[in-house]
């Protein structure tokens, strides 16, 4: 058998206010809006009061306007004078400008020009430095035969040409350039050469006396000088050749002569006068074969001589001097041109 279920006590009824509170409240409700609204009105601020239109109050006002125009009229003429003033000053200062303005200028192109000119001196000092320097060099090779000197005076000028910037230099530079590739490309000077086979001659002249049988008269003794002298008065002996000179005062005399002959080449030498030259060489060759017998040795030394009358003594270049010249005339167009 089942057991039997407990029974539950019955829930308790809800509680429920009584409709006189619920007054009390909506009347407490009521006061609290009622005192709010006193107290909001209370603290809102009251109208301003209208403005007064008295006499007196109008006279006041009258008189403060009127004041505060004057005072506003001298404001505004005080503000007139300044901007009068100011611009005056602007004025001034706009026509001082201006003139510093000119005058700037001015300096400017005083200075440009003189820049202008400095350059243009400077120009014109160097080509005329070009100018002496290639002077220089065609005169030590056409009076002296210097060629060394030569090309060393044309490579200074060329380097002083090659600092120049102006491009109608450009022709003189390629000429300059040509002129000195063909005075590097010259023999020895031919002048040298012959100095030498005349220096050699003039050394070879004791040998040519003593191979002739003669000593020189500084080497005897005054004895046997002198009785030699008395000897040659009795006895002559001439060979068959051209040698023509037996007594000892012809012989110094031809030996003298000779040496004069020399001298005269080495002169002509120096002037580099070849006609002169190659007739002081034919006198050298004469007096040779009047003073001293045929032998190997003279014979060696008339060859080069002879070989010496056929050297040309200058230097047959065709190019020499043409840079000069074209150097030349671009100064004549430049000092033409204004």
């Amino acid at each position: 058998m089942s057991d039997p279920q407990p029974v539950l006590p019955p829930l308790p009824a809800a509680r429920r206010l009584p409709g006189a509170l619920w007054l009390m409240l909506a009347i407490a409700v009521l006061l609290t809006s009622m005192l709010a609204w006193k107290a909001w009105s209370g603290r809102a601020p009251t109208p301003p009061a209208g403005p007064d239109l008295s006499a007196n109050a109008l006279d006041e006002r009258l008189l403060q306007a009127e004041a505060a125009i004057v005072t506003l009229r001298r404001a505004q003429d005080g503000a007139n004078q300044r901007i009068t003033d100011t611009r005056a000053r602007t004025g001034l200062l706009r026509d001082e400008v201006l003139g510093v303005t000119q005058r700037s200028s001015l300096l400017e192109d005083s200075v440009r020009e003189l820049s202008g000119q400095q350059r243009n001196g400077i120009a014109s000092l160097r080509l005329d430095e070009v100018e002496l320097l290639l002077a220089l060099a065609q005169q030590r090779l056409q009076l002296s035969g210097d060629l060394a000197g030569a090309i060393r005076a044309t490579e200074l000028a060329d380097s002083v040409l090659s600092m120049q910037h102006d491009a109608s230099l450009l022709d003189l530079r390629q000429t300059l350039a040509q002129e000195l590739a063909a005075l590097r490309a010259l023999p020895p000077n031919p002048g040298a050469r012959a100095a030498g086979e005349l220096d050699a001659l003039e050394a070879m002249l004791p040998k040519f006396a003593s191979a002739s049988g003669r000593a020189p008269a500084a080497a005897g003794p005054d004895a046997v000088h002198g009785w030699r002298k008395l000897l040659d008065a009795f006895v002559q002996v001439r060979p068959s050749g051209s040698q023509d000179l037996l007594s000892p005062a012809d012989r110094d005399a031809g030996e003298a002569a000779l040496s004069l002959e020399i001298a005269l080449a080495r002169t002509a030498l120096a002037r580099q006068d070849q006609a002169a030259f190659r007739a002081s060489l034919g006198r050298i060759d004469g007096w040779l074969q009047r003073l001293y017998p045929p032998s190997a040795l003279l014979n060696q030394r008339r060859a080069r001589l002879r070989a010496l009358r056929t050297l040309s003594l200058g230097y047959d270049l065709p190019v020499a001097g043409s840079s000069l010249d074209q150097l030349r005339r671009i100064l004549r167009q430049r000092q033409a041109t204004p």
